[in-house]
């Protein structure tokens, strides 16, 4: 190895998750510039969904109803397709912000790693499926509808809406996955030199950004949507990638919007603006469950936390890390 790879490679790492984009040609301003691709890029998708609404209010003769502007199959899919699209945005904002591969995004080895996703998945499903299953009993018990109604749809409409909810969910989970625990996360990270300075301060940004993104919305809902969102950075930092995070998130609100559609609540379910103390401390004791079992189950396979040093040479051959 040659003396200046040997020193680039000193200065690089290895580096955890959020501290990925903080490179030896790292510069305090490349954070700024990624903001400013995101705005750019959030902007056009909002003007894009301006110009739905006109559209449709125009093809209807009138303004849509909240049912048609949330819950019908068609508006659903275009909702998650916007929120997927925040996957290249948070793309271009690392190659155009930090001038860093994309692919350093999925995972410290530079690629989604699938079979740990699907793995990793299983956790969260099963204690999700246990905590709306609690919920909807608990509602049974007190004459309340678990999942909400009011939503007046054919058959044929609720089975294209459940349809839509498990094609497109994961799509709309990897999009906020990609752009609040991914370049979020990095480039918040990418300031501090302490790797975990950088790791709290990472998590503490964009789990609020996360949850202040989705709206009107009480203490007690701000604050579930916060801790979701300290799950995930976790999970992203513990695991050194977002596919954890992504099927967290995707599992999550598969299992929450299925039967809120069956029961024809979604539409009610998504205008929701609070939440009760007992629903956050409940989410609470099944995401510290999660993220308990997810780092120990980490370990056990003896998964990779930390980023390899750019164009090393070792016995194995050339690797490469982010650059």
């Amino acid at each position: 190895m040659s003396p200046d790879a040997l020193d680039e490679a000193v200065r690089w790492g290895p580096r955890p998750y959020p501290q990925l984009l903080r490179g030896p040609r790292h510069r305090w301003w490349h954070p700024l510039v990624g903001a400013a691709v995101v705005a750019g890029g959030v902007a056009v998708l909002l003007l894009l969904v301006g110009a739905g609404y006109a559209v449709a209010g125009a093809v209807l003769g009138r303004p849509l109803t909240d049912a048609e502007a949330f819950a019908s199959p068609l508006a659903f899919l275009g909702n998650n397709l916007v929120l997927a699209a925040l996957i290249p945005i948070s793309w271009a904002a690392v190659r155009l912000g930090h001038g860093t591969a994309p692919r350093w995004q999925a995972s410290v080895v530079g690629r989604t790693r699938w079979r740990w996703m699907l793995l990793s998945g299983l956790l969260p499903a099963a204690v999700v499926s246990a905590s709306v299953l609690g919920l909807g009993l608990l509602a049974l018990a007190a004459g309340e509808e678990p999942f909400g109604s009011g939503d007046a749809r054919s058959a044929a409409s609720t089975a294209a809406l459940v349809v839509v909810v498990l094609l497109t969910t994961p799509l709309q989970a990897a999009g906020e996955e990609h752009l609040f625990r991914g370049w979020m996360s990095q480039a918040v990270g990418s300031w501090f030199r302490r790797p975990a300075v950088g790791a709290v301060a990472a998590a503490l940004v964009s789990a609020a950004a996360f949850a202040f993104a989705h709206g009107d919305q009480d203490p007690w809902l701000y604050a579930d949507r916060f801790c979701f969102g300290l799950t995930a950075s976790y999970l992203a930092w513990r695991t050194g990638g977002l596919e954890t995070g992504i099927a967290f998130h995707a599992v999550n609100n598969v299992v929450v919007f299925v039967p809120t559609v069956l029961a024809g609540g979604l539409g009610e379910a998504l205008e929701t603006t609070s939440a009760s103390p007992a629903l956050v401390v409940l989410d609470g004791l099944g995401f510290v469950l999660i993220a308990l079992g997810t780092a120990w189950l980490a370990r056990r396979r003896g998964l990779v936390q930390l980023s390899v040093p750019p164009r090393v040479e070792s016995s194995l051959g050339a690797v490469s890390g982010p650059v």
